[in-house]
């Protein structure tokens, strides 16, 4: 079919030996459709890229793991409930993060402090930098995750929050995210 058939009246009698009635509406609709598909394709797409840069630094999730083998790669632990003395792991995404252009490339550097709390709100412990990652890549990265892995050997039972601050060090924006979790 030529594509000037495919937009006028006049059918393409070459093409198909015959003039049909109807085809244009049919083909129009059809048209019509696929363009309202693929705007909404592009539309989507502008919202979801506007909407991360416009949401700002922040966690996207956080979840205790049995193990985590990169971005989006984790088996979830299905609890938060572990027994005294056990190793807990944990998978954090981060979104939001400045890729600061240098040379040929880019870097990125984000720190991740945790704070343990009682069931009060106590702050029980406190520790910077528990992963200080700063990374130099050839084109900026979008998707960027923690894995932290925790000891419970000293905590005695009871009902804790895990509160974790990740800090884009390159723009000095922060996030948090808090955990619930019992020691049994």
């Amino acid at each position: 079919m030529k594509l000037s058939s495919f937009f006028s009246d006049t059918p393409d009698t070459a093409a198909h030996g015959e003039a049909r009635r109807g085809v244009l509406p049919v083909r129009a609709a059809v048209f019509g459709i696929c363009i309202l598909v693929l705007a909404a394709f592009v539309i989507r797409a502008d919202f979801s890229a506007g909407q991360a840069s416009a949401s700002g630094f922040s966690f996207l999730k956080g979840l205790f793991v049995t193990e985590a083998k990169g971005y989006g790669m984790y088996t979830e632990a299905g609890t938060s409930r572990f027994e005294k003395g056990s190793k807990i792991h944990i998978y954090l995404e981060v979104d939001g993060f400045q890729n600061l252009k240098k040379d040929d490339g880019y870097t990125i550097n984000i720190g991740l402090d945790l704070q343990v709390k009682d069931d009060k709100g106590n702050v029980g412990i406190e520790q910077t930098d528990v992963v200080n990652s700063e990374l130099f890549v050839k084109s900026p990265w979008r998707d960027f995750f923690f894995t932290v892995n925790i000891d419970l050997a000293e905590l005695p039972p009871g009902k804790y929050t895990l509160c974790f601050i990740a800090t884009d060090k390159t723009s000095g924006r922060k996030a948090s995210h808090d955990m619930d979790m019992e020691i049994f």
